[in-house]
């Protein structure tokens, strides 16, 4: 058994009905694939599976089973709402905000299991939690925990699964552990998990405007120094994120390939202004800078060398908040 919590959580789906399962906000490949995994196995339980997001799916995405029917909802309209759910499955989340897509919203009253890869969870409430952060991405606790339950992965559960953990270690790039990240990927390979659909898909499939977004990340490249170390930053403000059609995937692509790659320089933080005066920012650093630190300290989490938070104010204060905390 990889997991001494696999046999309890498959007990409560089976004796679960209608099961909801959440994709984090700003959905990423780790969140959808973890996602899609379980609704597929789910739906060959018998089991009625709701999959949910409080923002839209990116269209490159919905190649993996499943995808397309993901709803998207705004939380707040549950509020004080009876639930017909008996389950709440909540991915790839290190906090109920990530879930909510806001720290104002709370989740529905229902019994709740947490799996998730990140070190920063401050989950409470819940009935399970399995937390593994030596994994490099959610998929690959599910795909230790389905092989806990004896389940026949299939080329589509397969790919889902290969997807997330290709997309958060952007191509074993990263890697928590690297020897047991690689071994996973090559057994989903085996079991049919379709690369070259995902390659074509998503790495090779980039929109002429998200790439004019990116070159405006490289753009406005900053540098600078702390505490924690040299650093990289770019800022993109509200104004630009809109004339290029609101990009969103631009940030973590830019934070990926170049925030903790440039030479002489410790981490990069990557910042978009997605409303006015609230940014988001991707943290990425080399192998010795915790950048999970300075996010936890300005309200975000994540891992030792990927994190990210939100932050409010105008760009000079952000500068400042930016100059102060790391």
């Amino acid at each position: 058994m990889f997991y001494q919590q696999s046999s309890k959580i498959l007990e409560i789906i089976k004796n679960s009905n209608n099961i909801l399962i959440n994709i984090h906000r700003n959905p990423d490949l780790d969140s959808v694939g973890s996602a899609t995994a379980m609704y597929q196995v789910f739906t060959k339980m018998g089991k009625k599976v709701t999959l949910i997001c409080p923002h839209e799916i990116p269209e490159d995405f919905k190649f993996l089973k499943g995808a397309k029917e993901i709803q998207t909802i705004d939380f707040k309209e549950w509020a004080g709402k009876p639930s017909p759910y008996d389950l709440f499955l909540i991915l790839d989340s290190g906090s109920y905000d990530i879930v909510t897509g806001s720290k104002e919203i709370k989740l529905p009253d229902i019994k709740k299991i947490i799996i998730d890869h990140h070190r920063t969870n401050n989950w409470e409430g819940y009935l399970i939690r399995l937390l593994d952060p030596q994994s490099s991405a959610t998929c690959e606790i599910i795909y230790q925990m389905f092989l806990d339950w004896g389940i026949e992965i299939d080329s589509d559960i397969a790919t889902s699964l290969f997807s997330g953990i290709a997309s958060d270690t952007v191509f074993f790039k990263y890697s928590t552990n690297s020897k047991s990240t690689f071994k996973i990927a090559s057994e989903l390979l085996e079991l049919g998990a379709e690369n070259d659909k995902l390659v074509a898909q998503v790495f090779d499939n980039l929109d002429f405007n998200l790439v004019k977004m990116m070159g405006e990340c490289l753009r406005k490249m900053e540098k600078g120094n702390s505490l924690a170390g040299k650093y990289i930053y770019s800022i993109v403000d509200n104004k630009t994120f809109v004339k290029y059609g609101e990009q969103k995937g631009a940030r973590e692509i830019v934070a990926n390939l170049f925030a903790r790659s440039v030479k002489g320089f410790d981490f990069g933080i990557i910042l978009v202004e997605y409303e006015k005066d609230k940014f988001a920012m991707s943290f990425r650093s080399k192998k010795n800078t915790d950048v999970s630190v300075i996010a936890k300290k300005l309200g975000g989490g994540g891992h030792k060398n990927a994190a990210g938070a939100t932050i409010y104010g105008s760009i000079d204060q952000v500068i400042r908040k930016i100059k102060e905390i790391s």
